[in-house]
């Protein structure tokens, strides 16, 4: 009986010890989140949460902006790259919890671009899936650092493989 009620008392103690575990309100209450990513490509992006382990992305991405000249004298310049929309549908699992959440998401998707690239396709069509890491706060409730890869495959005008990858920040809203 001694040590049953050491061990109640021990337990009582360290319950009382404890400070409350408090969540991210991202995903939960705060479900909308609008910010940019930088790299291929880079983006204004957007996420909003259907629940809280699934979620809409989205993001309007500038790739491949420049001039390029060809050619001898006279030199024949033209611009060129793209600008798109695309949008994945997410699933989200949680792989560490503390002052901080790490989570992990997939999901399929798609993108359009428009542009001229090297073989003057002005509107290309791409099926996505892709996956990442999202770290959150729970001091700063409102904040969303993340990493994606997204392989992609090209569909329309031509079949080709792709991999885009970025870095980024939303706020929630």
């Amino acid at each position: 009986m001694k040590r049953v009620s050491w061990f109640g008392l021990l337990a009582a103690v360290i319950a009382l010890m404890a400070s409350p575990a408090q969540a991210t309100e991202v995903g939960n209450r705060r479900t909308l989140g609008l910010g940019f990513a930088l790299g291929a490509p880079s983006s204004l992006v957007g996420k909003y949460f259907l629940d809280g382990s699934n979620a809409i992305d989205f993001g309007f991405s500038f790739w491949r902006l420049g001039r390029r000249c060809r050619g001898g004298p006279p030199y024949n310049c033209n611009s060129f790259g793209y600008v798109g929309v695309f949008a994945d549908y997410l699933w989200y699992d949680t792989l560490a919890r503390g002052t901080a959440r790490l989570d992990w998401h997939f999901g399929p998707g798609g993108r359009i671009w428009a542009g001229n690239d090297s073989r003057g396709d002005d509107v290309v069509l791409a099926a996505r899936m892709p996956i990442g890491l999202d770290l959150t706060f729970d001091n700063s409730n409102f904040l969303e650092v993340f990493f994606d890869v997204a392989p992609g495959i090209v569909v329309v005008p031509y079949t080709d493989l792709e991999i885009e990858g970025y870095l980024g920040v939303r706020l929630y809203f």
